[in-house]
């Protein structure tokens, strides 16, 4: 009887394991959804509701994942390198996922040769996991990362309160004035940059040490410009100075405009702009960067894909933008209420303009109303994709200007990933 008894525990221990590891699985598949969708501020509320079902390596996995994403890099390479230490044995698409996350991270603090290392690792076992644009980006990526493996990381100083006043240039972008090599010129500033940008003949005249290396570089309309890199020692902004910031050069027509007689000279991107900690643009064109960061009692509704800021609004996670003029809305946002849409508004071509000239999609202008804090804001005309631009798109569109010119006061924090509207 007793020997009955044991089976029948035995029987009864591992249908309650399996049904331990089914339900770790299904809560783990339920949160990586969301992270596959770069949808980290869902990802971040179910782990909460969902950490003590997951097995310990798993739960260490998500906490790399999400501190990445909220820009908690240092703590992130800590769950990493956790991971790798105790060979803990995750899937081969979870390995892969981890170096990713160390690529990331490592372009984050900006240590170009671990980039490269990383990037070296995802090329050499894990190409399986990628499709053939992916492995062309990576490969292009290591170009990128060898030209700069020995360049010491980009640094700031930030002496005192920053406050400019930023003027428009003639296609109604915002513009700061830079200066290096005793030479100044008014710099486009762009979240939406993932690298800063120059012209051939700014960084000459800025003295910037370019770099002989030819990359690819992709556009708004998906596809892809030629390009190479350039170190500028010391840019001064303000009461800031920034030593070693990496710059794209792209060629002068390449930031050439005739028909309207238009010259872009620069681009402000990611890499400097987070820097800064915080930084706040007014509705008066004032940029400023603080002493003293901004309190913000709500949860964390920025975070980064990449170098790519996203915001998080009416439960939907866009990217932000503030070098587009105008909010576009994607064909994610387009699938949720197809019908609505087709039988509202007239599909029509779209069109949209770069570096590399002009595409055109499917689409609907539309009147779109939204809530950000306490305030509910209606953005019209605005562009409704019925097709993807990009083969990757993952967000629900792109949040441009239209709605930061809505408030008196933008507060962009990178610090406690916040973006708050005064």
């Amino acid at each position: 009887m007793q020997r009955i008894n044991i089976i029948v525990f035995l029987i009864a221990t591992l249908a309650c394991l399996n049904a331990c590891k089914t339900s770790n699985d299904a809560s783990f598949n339920e949160l990586y959804k969301f992270i596959d969708q770069n949808n980290f501020f869902k990802a971040k509320e179910l782990y909460a509701l969902k950490k003590t079902d997951l097995s310990v390596s798993h739960q260490e996995f998500i906490q790399a994942v999400l501190n990445n994403a909220f820009n908690q890099t240092g703590e992130s390479e800590k769950n990493i390198d956790q991971l790798l230490e105790q060979k803990t044995k995750l899937p081969d698409s979870l390995q892969f996922k981890l170096y990713e996350l160390k690529y990331d991270n490592a372009v984050k603090l900006y240590r170009y040769k671990e980039a490269k290392e990383a990037t070296q690792i995802i090329l050499n076992d894990y190409q399986q996991f990628l499709d053939s644009t992916e492995i062309a980006d990576f490969k292009n990526d290591l170009k990128i990362w060898t030209a700069l493996e020995s360049i010491e990381p980009q640094k700031i100083t930030i002496h005192e309160r920053t406050e400019i006043k930023m003027t428009k240039d003639i296609a109604g972008l915002n513009t700061l004035p830079v200066s290096a090599g005793n030479q100044s010129f008014n710099f486009i500033f762009d979240t939406g940059a993932n690298l800063s940008t120059t012209s051939q003949s700014v960084a000459k005249q800025m003295n910037m040490h370019l770099i002989p290396v030819d990359i690819a570089v992709g556009t708004i309309t998906g596809t892809k410009v030629m390009a190479q890199l350039a170190l500028c020692d010391t840019l001064t902004l303000g009461n800031i100075d920034l030593y070693n910031t990496v710059f794209l050069v792209l060629n002068d027509e390449g930031l050439s405009f005739p028909q309207i007689n238009y010259q872009i000279f620069g681009i402000l991107g990611f890499p400097i702009i987070e820097a800064m900690n915080e930084i706040q643009l007014t509705k008066d064109g004032d940029f400023i960067v603080p002493q003293e960061e901004s309190v913000f009692s709500e949860t964390s509704n920025m975070a980064l894909d990449g170098l790519t800021p996203l915001i998080y609004l009416d439960q939907k996670h866009f990217s932000f933008d503030t070098g587009a003029d105008q909010t576009i809305l994607y064909q994610s946002f387009y699938h949720e209420d197809e019908n609505k849409y087709s039988s509202q508004y007239t599909l029509q071509k779209i069109g949209f303009g770069g570096a590399a000239g002009k595409s055109e999609f499917d689409g609907y202008k539309i009147d779109y109303t939204l809530s950000v804090g306490n305030k509910e804001i209606t953005l019209k005309d605005i562009a409704l994709l019925t097709e993807k631009v990009k083969t990757h798109e993952t967000v629900y569109g792109n949040v441009g200007q239209d709605l930061i010119q809505q408030f008196d006061t933008m507060i962009l924090n990178f610090n406690h990933m916040f973006i708050k509207f005064e």
